[in-house]
C-alpha cells in the first residue's frame, strides 16, 4: 500500500532552494522522498530521539520526516543540507 506525502511549509521552501542551487541533489531528494510513500522506514533511515521523527540522507541532504500510519501519510517536515 502507497502512503501520501504531504509536505510542510518549511520543506517546500528548502526543496525549492536546492532545486534553484543544485538540480542533482534535487533529482537525488525527490527521489528519495518518492521511495518514502512505499517504504516509510527505509534502511538508511534512522529515529530522531524518541519524538516518532525520522532522518534520512539523501545525496549530501538530510531529509526529516513524520509517518502517521492511521492516516497513511508521510509529513515530509524539513530538508536540509549536510556540510
Amino acid at each position: 500500500m502507497s502512503l501520501t506525502v504531504v509536505f510542510r511549509e518549511t520543506a517546500l521552501r528548502a526543496l525549492a532552494r536546492v532545486r534553484s542551487d543544485d538540480k542533482e541533489s534535487f533529482a537525488q531528494i525527490r527521489r528519495a522522498i518518492a521511495a518514502l510513500a512505499d517504504q516509510p522506514h527505509p534502511d538508511g533511515a534512522v529515529a530522531w530521539g524518541g519524538t516518532g521523527i525520522f532522518r534520512l540522507h539523501a545525496g549530501n541532504a538530510r531529509i526529516l520526516y513524520e509517518v502517521d500510519d492511521e492516516a497513511s501519510v508521510v509529513y515530509i517536515i524539513n530538508i536540509g543540507r549536510i556540510s
